[in-house]
């Protein structure tokens, strides 16, 4: 088992796939998400693993648009507690840390406690990049802010646990798949759809009673436009229940009939969450 991730090693897409997968589970990093998408398309990987949503941040649009444009399937969702961790060089201490590096999410999210500590912060690309940056220089009055996960990499000095102010900060991920690569007897109980309504008024109203008809609970609902097609939307959705239930493949049927187009983007367990 082979999963793509984006980010380089120690990052917490890494951690969180390890998570899911187990630490036996080989990991292969991505400099960009469309990188995951293509190792799973070109079957360079049997899965990709990819954040979806963060509590603080919010969606990951860029990898719905993904979701949308490539012919993948979601077989699974996982979620991951973010638990920042201020990281120096082997033998720094906390008292001489004067400036961190990380990115601008994860600075914002640890800004008591680094103003506390009157440390500096200066925006970096992302953490797990941060953490790197800092092992391989010769200072030691600076720090990254990474996972845990990277101490252990890249060989650097714990200087503070969980160091963020908001303690529910989590993150959600999809696992992807191409379609013929998904187990027959997949466990089903979410599904998430992507669909564009017709133009009239009261049309996205329509399809929102066909989820209410067949007493389906939507988790997630989201607008997001058609690059091809100016001030055009394609809406995402999340349903409790699964394709295996008679009620969710009546819903998508009937849905079919109502919009202009419908893509089913996955049917998967449902994670256990983590707050």
């Amino acid at each position: 088992m082979k999963i793509a991730f984006q980010g380089i090693n120690g990052a917490y897409s890494e951690m969180a796939l390890h998570h899911h997968f187990g630490k036996t589970a080989e990991s292969m990093a991505c400099d960009a998400f469309d990188d995951v998408f293509d190792a799973v398309n070109r079957e360079e990987v049997t899965h990709g693993f990819i954040p979806v949503e963060n509590t603080i941040a919010g969606t990951v649009v860029e990898n719905y648009d993904l979701l949308f444009s490539h012919e993948v399937f979601v077989m699974a969702e996982a979620y991951l507690p973010i638990r920042h961790t201020l990281l120096g060089k082997r033998g720094a201490r906390l008292a001489d840390i004067r400036e961190a590096f990380s990115h601008p999410h994860a600075l914002k999210q640890c800004r008591t406690y680094l103003a506390s500590k009157q440390i500096r912060m200066t925006p970096a690309y992302d953490t797990a990049g941060s953490a790197h940056i800092v092992s391989t220089g010769d200072r030691t009055d600076c720090a990254a802010i990474a996972s845990e996960l990277c101490a252990e990499i890249y060989d650097m000095e714990v200087l503070a646990r969980d160091i963020q102010s908001n303690t529910s900060n989590t993150t959600r991920f999809f696992v992807i798949a191409r379609k013929e690569n998904i187990p027959e007897d997949l466990i089903t109980e979410k599904t998430t759809v992507a669909f564009k309504t017709r133009h009239y008024p009261g049309a996205l109203v329509d399809c929102l009673k066909i989820f209410q008809k067949y007493r389906l609970n939507l988790t997630k609902l989201e607008s997001r436009p058609i690059p091809e097609n100016p001030w055009e939307y394609v809406f995402y959705a999340d349903a409790e229940g699964g394709m295996s239930q008679p009620e969710v493949k009546s819903a998508i049927g009937e849905l079919t009939l109502h919009a202009v187009f419908v893509k089913l983007l996955g049917s998967y367990p449902k994670a256990t969450r983590c707050w």
